[in-house]
Formats: C-alpha cells, structure tokens, sequence
C-alpha cells in the first residue's frame, strides 16, 4: 500500500491517505478545500444536528469562537474534580473481592465515561438514570451507523434491518439530552460544568447566544464525544496493559509515588507523566477515530494524484499511526516515545487521533485527563492481570475491540505487603500483575 491509494468498500469509494504530508495538506494547509460532506457525515449529522464536529461555515465559527474558552487549560483544571469524582464513584466495583475473577472490564467503560461526561456537562446534579439511557441509545445508533453509511445510495423505501430502531434511538436521544439541559437550567449555581457554562455563553464579536435548538445539538455532540471516542482509548488502554506487565508495572510505580493512598487531585495531573504516555501510546496504536474522511470540494492534486471534485478523501490515522517512516518499531507498544526528547523533532501530523487543523477536537485536553485519571485510579484499586484474551480491532464508526477486553481482576492488597522489582516475574504467575 502506498501512501496515498484507491478504496472501494460497497458503496464507499474513496481516496485513502496514511503518511503525515499528504493528511497535513488535506486537515491543516488545503482544510477549506476539504469538507465535512459525503455518506459519513452526513449519518453523523442525523444524530448531531448541526453540532459543532459536524457544523460548517458560519455556524461552525460562530460556535467554536463561544465554545473555544470554555476548554481552555484553566477551564479543564475547574472540570478536574467534577471528573474525578465521576470516576472514583464508578470505580467502587462491588462484584470485584479478594480473589482473582475473569471480567470483561472493556464493556463498563462505556458506562464510565457517560458519567464522567454527563458530570462534566451538569456536574454533581446529573441524573445517573438518565446518562444512561442516553449511553444505551448511542450504542445502538452508533452501531447502525456504519450500515447506513455503506448503504446510503440505496432508495429510502427499501426496507433496511434495523432502520425504525435507529429512528427510535434518535428521538430518545434528543428528547433525553433536552431534558438534561431543562434540568440544568433549574440549577441557581453558576459552578464548573460545561452546560452552565454554554448556557451562559455569548459571541465576543456578536454578543449572541446559542438558541436552544444549537444548545441541543451541541449537548448531543459533547455527550457522543465524551461517551464514545474516550471509553474505546480506555478499552485499547486495558487491553494492552495487560498484554505488558511490565509497563503495567511502571504506571503502578508512578501511581504509588504521586498518589500513595489517597485520591487523585487536579495538581496530580502533571506529575502523572507516564499514565498519560500509556493512553497517547494507546491513542497512537488504536486510535478510536481511525479515520476523517473529507469530500474535495474543487480540483485539487495530492502526492502528485489528481483529485476531482467531489471526490472522497479519506485520512486513515490507523496507518499513519504505524507508518515506518515516522514511528521506530511502529507495532511495539512503547509510551516512553512520548517523552519529550524522543518526540521534539516528530512530524506534526504523525500523532493525530484528534484530528488536526481548525477541525481538531475540541475537547482533547479533557478527554486526555480524564482518561489518565482512569487509568490511576484503577491501578490505585485493583491489580489486573492478562486472561490469554487478545481483542481483535473492529474498523466501523470507530475502532472498537469487536468482542470486549477480558481480564482477570480482584482487589489490591496494601502496597507495604509487596515489592515491585523491575524485571522480576513473581514465583506464582497467575500474580504476576499483582503488587
């Protein structure tokens, strides 16, 4: 495969692009001839609205200048204990003792990180009830999304499995998302979370606010971005830890020396260093968003292809991720090549899985801190050990473990009862992840 090449997937026919020059040039130099049009996006726009992943022009602007100061870096350290506390809450996993068990641990992140998101958006005052519903009804609409994508030129009349479900997804969907924002309207407090603080929010340059229709569509789209793409890094993250017990090892090492015993806060964050390498190396490996795909909307030439209008271009960040030229032992889960010195003179667009240009998301400094102080609580609580089970990626909306992230789990002893060598391999392996 080259770096720019042809793909034909049913009805999907597209151009694909996996080395960092020609994605710069599609997502950041040419981003105004690329746009968000095409089969995609427009199945995506059908549980979005006109949100702001999938908004154009003028309203595109317009949101992103209200939206861009509420994820600033001192916005997201005000968010910090409302995500932590999200977090703590749901890692009190009742069902996990003493002794080891066998538990698919990929299928509750889902649930994790609909509360942390729904906490986010309303903080302490979210109707757990309710988030997940919403989770519930995205699960289905996500998974019927990749067939309506494959299957958009085919007439509307014919009958499609599943289509009134997802229309029922939809309704749910929305109906739900408006209760959370009614809900919070009833709050007095201003606080932290990013509901209040949308709500409150108006254009510099116009003083306009958001009606509530574009209100809805953007608590839509930042539940579906703080559910989905977030709960499949922390599966990918799961999945590999446990595959490597020593790296495993190291995150415990940091967690016990930034943390000891007590609970994580917003401070912790930058001493946390390798915790958050393990998810970027997790990001890089299998990003959730596998690929951005972008509609050409004049003539254009990439690498030296011609590109017609109307033609689909597709960035596939899976490959970008692993291509030689940019990554040393591109298949070796490695997190320290996200140490500084080892990552000064990386290419720009070699490490994307949010996006890049104008389009980047969002909310990636929120979905990266809520991610790390998963991964440290976690390894706070329980020790986690490989169950011989190796998650196979399944390429659809995103980049999913097709049949989960089982692993073997139980409470952690007090650390003084253990000693962590690196290199050692305990006497008993079915202990070997276990301080």
């Amino acid at each position: 495969m080259g770096d720019v090449s042809r793909l034909k997937l049913g009805f999907i026919d597209a151009v694909t692009l996996h080395h960092a020059e020609p994605i710069d040039h599609v997502l950041r130099a040419r981003h105004r001839n690329y746009t968000k049009a095409g089969p995609f996006w427009s199945v995506l726009r059908s549980i979005l609205g006109n949100g702001l992943p999938v908004s154009e022009g003028h309203t595109w602007r317009l949101h992103r200048r209200m939206m861009q100061p509420q994820f600033h870096r001192q916005r997201i350290a005000g968010l910090a204990n409302l995500v932590i506390d999200a977090i703590d809450d749901h890692l009190r996993w009742t069902d996990v003792g003493e002794g080891w068990r066998t538990i698919d641990v990929g299928a509750r992140m889902p649930h994790l990180t609909m509360s942390v998101a729904s906490a986010a958006l309303l903080g302490q005052a979210t109707s757990q009830r309710r988030a997940q519903v919403v989770a519930s009804e995205f699960g289905y609409a996500l998974n019927h999304m990749f067939l309506g994508m494959v299957t958009h030129r085919l007439p509307r009349w014919l009958p499609m499995p599943g289509r009134r479900r997802f229309q029922q997804s939809l309704t749910t969907l929305r109906r739900e998302a408006r209760a959370l924002i009614e809900e919070r309207r009833r709050q007095t407090e201003a606080g932290d979370d990013l509901l209040g603080l949308l709500i409150a929010a108006t254009d510099d340059q116009t003083g306009q606010g958001m009606t509530d229709a574009q209100l809805l569509d953007e608590t839509v789209s930042l539940l579906l971005a703080g559910y989905e793409t977030t709960a499949t890094a922390l599966q990918w993250s799961l999945a590999l830890l446990g595959q490597h017990p020593e790296i495993w090892g190291r995150l415990r090492e940091e967690c016990d020396a930034v943390l000891g015993g007590r609970r994580p806060q917003a401070e912790d964050l930058r001493c946390l260093r390798y915790a958050r390498q393990v998810v970027q190396e997790s990001l890089r490996l299998f990003p959730p968003s596998w690929w951005l795909p972008r509609v050409a909307a004049e003539d254009d030439e990439i690498g030296g292809y011609p590109i017609p209008a109307g033609t689909v271009v597709a960035p596939i960040m899976y490959t970008v991720h692993r291509h030689p030229d940019l990554w040393a032992h591109p298949e070796r889960f490695d997190p320290e090549r996200f140490e500084p010195s080892r990552s000064a003179d990386r290419h720009p667009m070699a490490w994307c899985p949010f996006g890049a240009g104008p389009r980047k998301c969002i909310a990636q400094e929120l979905a990266l801190m809520e991610a790390t102080m998963t991964l440290a609580i976690m390894t706070q609580r329980y020790d986690l050990a490989f169950a011989g089970h190796v998650p196979r990626p399944e390429p659809k909306v995103t980049l999913r473990p097709a049949d989960g992230v089982r692993l073997r789990i139980r409470h952690r002893r007090p650390r003084w009862q253990h000693a962590f060598v690196p290199g050692h391999q305990a006497a008993d392996s079915s202990s070997a992840l276990a301080l």
